[in-house]
């Protein structure tokens, strides 16, 4: 028996469970046929630490070490810049302030992104200290340390049944069933439906225009030479894509 299982091969349950497998044997369940397989593996991996809410911004700033300096170090300078329109100098201002962005001008702007429309904008701010975040090297160290430490990954088990018993959990995944004292629910997008499955309410979910919903107006890039990352679209959700 194990004695934490896992339920989630991200970025998130990966992490945790590497942590955790130093002090227990842990058992890591991914329902597709590689970990990082959804949001882990496609998003623009983007270390930003003045980005999110205060609670995020928190472990973003506990995390900082540890990218820079463990195995090496995960991080390679990018740059972070926000655009804004002429009727948006307000949200322009305040989300500036809150990334620690420097305005830049328009000039430095084109230079960085040259296919940017200049008739299009206003006004433009650069911050400097957002990094790529190397996430394949990063989710490969942790299952080398989750499995080094006795643990175990185990693809293609999308769980099934979640019950209580005597001493803990019993999972079921693909054609197998697991126990443990403990769970953990990293399953990202379907961690809804692995609450249900354990008699546990979900979390409410925000939507958009939410109170996270932190950048209003501006569509914002992470620059380096030769490669850009649009890292928000105007109005809408975090959904990073790559633009090379």
């Amino acid at each position: 028996m194990t004695d934490i299982i896992v339920i989630g091969g991200g970025i998130a349950g990966l992490s945790a469970a590497a942590q955790l497998s130093a002090d227990a044997k842990v058992t890591v369940l991914e329902q597709e046929s590689s970990t990082g397989y959804h949001a882990s593996g496609r998003s623009a991996a983007l270390y930003e630490e003045n980005y999110g809410l205060p609670s995020t911004v928190a472990l973003n700033t506990a995390s900082k070490s540890y990218l820079f300096e463990a195995n090496g170090g995960y991080l390679t300078q990018r740059g972070f810049l926000i655009l804004a329109q002429a009727d948006e100098r307000p949200a322009f201002e305040t989300d500036a302030e809150t990334l620690g962005a420097d305005e830049v001008s328009l000039d430095r702007a084109l230079e960085l992104v040259p296919i940017l429309n200049r008739d299009r904008l206003a006004f433009a701010g650069y911050h400097a200290d957002a990094f790529d975040i190397d996430t394949d090297r990063l989710m490969q160290d942790f299952i080398r340390l989750i499995r080094a430490n006795g643990g175990e990954v185990v693809t293609k088990s999308p769980v099934t049944a979640i019950s209580r018993t005597g001493t803990g959990w019993q999972v079921v995944a693909g054609d197998s069933t697991y126990n443990a004292p403990k769970v953990v629910n990293a399953a990202g997008a379907w961690a809804d439906n692995v609450a249900k499955m354990a008699g546990i309410a979900p979390l409410a979910s925000s939507r958009i225009g939410g109170p996270w919903h932190a950048f209003r107006h501006q569509t914002a890039m992470t620059c380096a030479t030769g490669r850009c990352s649009l890292a928000w679209a105007r109005h809408g959700m975090p959904s990073p894509m790559r633009v090379r």
